[in-house]
């Protein structure tokens, strides 16, 4: 029965898209409170560098080359941040950019292994 193995990703799998959706929707809301727009942003980081973990740590020892390509998704997410800190506000470059790693590493799961 492999499927009964196969659920508990597919379950996360639903989730971080889920969280995904939720953080991108929050992060580009036109009004809102600042505080909001610092929390998700933040929060979109930490799910990035959780599904770029996920992706690398679910490759197999020998595929060394896609383990490092995997990795590298987090370089889009911390230029994101360097935008986020020099500018010292919300930035639609930040969050692009942001959000273009956690698609990355979304990615990630059905191209690199």
């Amino acid at each position: 029965m492999p499927t009964l193995a196969l659920s508990p990703m597919l379950i996360l799998e639903i989730t971080i898209v889920f969280s995904f959706v939720i953080t991108s929707i929050f992060m580009f809301k036109p009004k809102g409170n600042e505080t909001v727009h610092i929390i998700f942003f933040w929060l979109a980081v930490a799910l990035n560098v959780l599904v770029t973990f996920i992706n690398a740590t679910s490759l197999p020892e020998n595929y060394m080359r896609e383990v490092i390509i995997a990795w590298c998704g987090l370089i889009i997410s911390a230029v994101g941040i360097v935008f986020r800190i020099a500018k010292g506000k919300t930035s639609v470059v930040a969050n692009i950019l942001v959000m273009l790693s956690t698609v990355y590493g979304v990615l990630g799961y059905f191209l690199l292994a």
